[in-house]
């Protein structure tokens, strides 16, 4: 029989979700991640608080931990209802700007629309060649998501999947494999190949790619509306959340 879905596990998963590609550090009031290798990416560097007794020094514990290894200081929501009426007033204190985040998680738990498209020839990729590495960087305008995914590359549970039109790199998307549940990720596709059913096409490739490899739950974390409309098509569901996603950042 099926365990049954349940949201707190979930939940923990996502949060633990950057130990894949950063380090990490648990204490009595939450968690800090952190790659000194990676210093400008925020969801390599961020602090997690989960216990709201005693917020002035566990925000100070983690300024002093973050300055001594030249890492700018970030917080991530914990995924909890109302935390924000517990952390603003500190958080501000401190001069964090706060910035919520509209944000949507999605359960794939029925049968969608999307097809294959037969010129798009999808395989995996265990590590990143020049043009991959080019095109990630042209995506995003840095070079910290590709050492996100160098990093992430080195378990063999995390499987990147790149779309290719003639031999040349027009999407990506992953999936990485937890205890219960599987984590969708890295979806794009280049603007050049837009509008030819390729995104919808490597979302398809995924779900019936995590059926050969397991049994778990899959779901996705989204703040993009169009990847949530795609991904929708594909048989996933919004999920009911209780919570406001949000980050906290200030100046060095």
């Amino acid at each position: 029989m099926a365990i049954p879905f349940n949201m707190n596990r979930l939940k923990e998963t996502e949060l633990l979700y950057p130990q894949r590609f950063a380090s990490m550090q648990q204490k009595d009031y939450g968690l800090i991640f952190f790659n000194e290798g990676n210093k400008s990416s925020q969801e390599s560097n961020h602090a997690v608080i989960k216990e709201y007794i005693g917020i002035e020094s566990s925000i100070r514990n983690i300024e002093s931990f973050y300055k001594a290894k030249g890492i700018k200081p970030c917080f991530f929501s914990a995924l909890h209802s109302e935390e924000l009426v517990r952390l603003i007033p500190t958080l501000e204190n401190h001069e964090y700007q706060i910035h919520t985040v509209q944000e949507d998680y999605l359960l794939h738990d029925h049968e969608g629309s999307l097809r294959a498209v037969s010129d798009l020839i999808i395989q995996r990729i265990r590590r990143l060649d020049i043009e991959i590495m080019e095109t990630i960087a042209l995506e995003y305008g840095t070079d910290s998501t590709i050492k996100v995914v160098q990093r992430h590359l080195q378990h063999p549970s995390y499987h990147l999947l790149a779309g290719f039109h003639d031999g040349e790199l027009a999407a990506l998307a992953s999936v990485s494999t937890y205890a219960g549940y599987s984590r969708v990720s890295d979806i794009f596709t280049r603007d050049k190949y837009r509008g030819k059913g390729y995104g919808g096409a490597m979302i398809q490739h995924l779900i019936d790619y995590h059926r050969g490899i397991s049994a778990n739950y899959l779901y996705l974390f989204s703040d993009d509306p169009g990847t949530t409309k795609i991904v929708e098509k594909g048989g996933f569901s919004k999920l009911p959340l209780d919570f406001q996603g949000w980050v906290a950042t200030k100046e060095a």
